[in-house]
């Protein structure tokens, strides 16, 4: 049962009681991540969490992780586009001791500078580790071409540059600036009362001002030219990775469960179509997949895979004839369904999960959303049609808007191979 509350200074408080739970999730959201930042300073919020691990006023970095792993739990966390958020997952009986740690962290976290240069250096490892990966480093230029010279096309670790740019003041700026109860939202799962997360989180975070919400500039397409939405970058690998993008729908958007849907039949699982042509009936790769992302005023579509260097080609016509068939054929009824009871089963079985359910409503709600309802999603799942996703395939996959990003050995005949195939 979904419980919600709004603090005078703007906090929210959102809670789902799942009745004889003996774990409890707890999360607390930040509206800030990499869509926030200036080039100057890109990466700044990912540095940011980081930091709030090295300890606070009261506890050294060691006491904070013994804190919860020492009773059982877990915790950790992540940036992304528009959000921050830090977690634990604990024993029941340890919410009071285990909301202390968070709030403390949040609230009182004292960036050392020793701490500090540790932990860049840390990052810029992280950095180089993700270069030095094909398949994750082709994911960060696919983003790059979605959205060219823009926050949300960059890299949410940031680079050498800016990351050896970042001080200890600036990372104090970034935390005055967006950690303020506005920006906030504390969200909890399990066998909990509600009224004891208000008072929980009034007692740590109710003294703090109302301030503005975090905002960031609109999401804008790139160029058309062909050029400009694809880059191969030539590298001495085994495989040569890609990933495909189009520019997909925002969070909120209405056609977002015919996407979902047309995802899994695309690329989402082992029946996809994609898996069942690339890899089960002509061995070009081992793993291929597709999926989408959504964001406050953008989204994207992306097909991924990696595949011997010889045969990219021949994998990206595979791809397009894909998509080519839905954007000419209706989908058979029968694989419409399997998609949709495969799209709600995995929703049900997610939310068992305390941390998962805690992750899901929170990130909705961030964003003004209301708090999501299974039945009520699955009735809207249930009510796609093959026409609505023909109709979909054809406004999305059309050639002109396909941006293509590929690391891997590439002599000078592939490419223009390449982009014959694409264009």
């Amino acid at each position: 049962m979904f419980k919600r509350t709004c603090l005078k200074n703007g906090l929210q408080i959102v809670t789902n009681r799942l009745s004889g739970r003996e774990s409890l999730a707890l999360a607390i959201w930040v509206r800030v991540g990499a869509r926030h930042e200036s080039k100057e300073f890109s990466g700044i919020s990912h540095f940011v969490e980081h930091m709030l691990f090295k300890g606070t006023k009261v506890r050294s970095t060691r006491a904070i992780k013994e804190e919860i792993e020492g009773v059982g739990g877990s915790m950790n966390a992540f940036t992304g586009e528009e959000s921050t958020c830090y977690f634990v997952k604990i024993p029941k009986r340890y919410l009071r001791e285990s909301f202390d740690v968070l709030q403390d962290m949040v609230n009182h976290s004292v960036f050392e500078p020793k701490e500090c240069e540790k932990e860049r250096a840390v990052i810029l490892e992280e950095i180089k580790m993700y270069l030095d990966q094909p398949a994750q480093h082709v994911q960060e230029i696919i983003s790059e071409l979605l959205w060219l010279n823009q926050p949300l096309g960059r890299s949410i670790a940031g680079t050498t540059e800016s990351v050896s740019r970042i001080q200890r003041a600036d990372l104090l700026r970034h935390v005055a600036e967006y950690y303020h109860p506005q920006n906030l939202l504390i969200a909890a799962c399990g066998d909990i009362e509600h009224e004891q997360i208000v008072s929980l989180a009034t007692h740590s975070f109710g003294r703090g001002v109302k301030n503005q919400k975090s905002n960031f500039a609109p999401a804008l397409h790139g160029k058309s030219e062909l050029k400009s939405r694809t880059r191969l970058i030539e590298k001495k690998t085994e495989q040569t990775h890609f990933v495909m993008g189009y520019h997909g729908f925002h969070r909120a958007h209405p056609a977002r469960y015919q996407l979902a849907v047309l995802n899994i039949i695309l690329g989402g699982n082992m029946s996809s179509r994609l898996f069942e042509e690339v890899r089960e009936q002509r061995g070009l790769a081992y793993e291929i997949r597709s999926g989408v992302g959504f964001f406050e005023d953008a989204g994207a579509v992306t097909i991924s895979a990696g595949v011997e260097p010889a045969k990219v080609s021949l994998t990206l016509e595979v791809v397009l004839k894909e998509l080519e068939k839905l954007r000419k054929a209706l989908i058979p009824k029968l694989e419409l369904e399997r998609a949709k009871d495969y799209l709600i089963g995995q929703m049900v079985l997610g939310l068992e999960d305390t941390l998962d359910n805690a992750l899901w409503f929170g990130e909705k709600i961030l964003y003004g959303g209301n708090a999501p309802q299974v039945k009520r999603v699955s009735r809207y799942i249930e009510k796609v049609t093959a026409l609505e996703l023909r109709e979909l395939a054809n406004a999305l996959f059309q050639k002109e808007k396909v941006h293509l990003a590929l690391i891997g050995p590439l002599a000078k005949s592939d490419k223009q191979k390449i982009y014959e195939t694409i264009s």
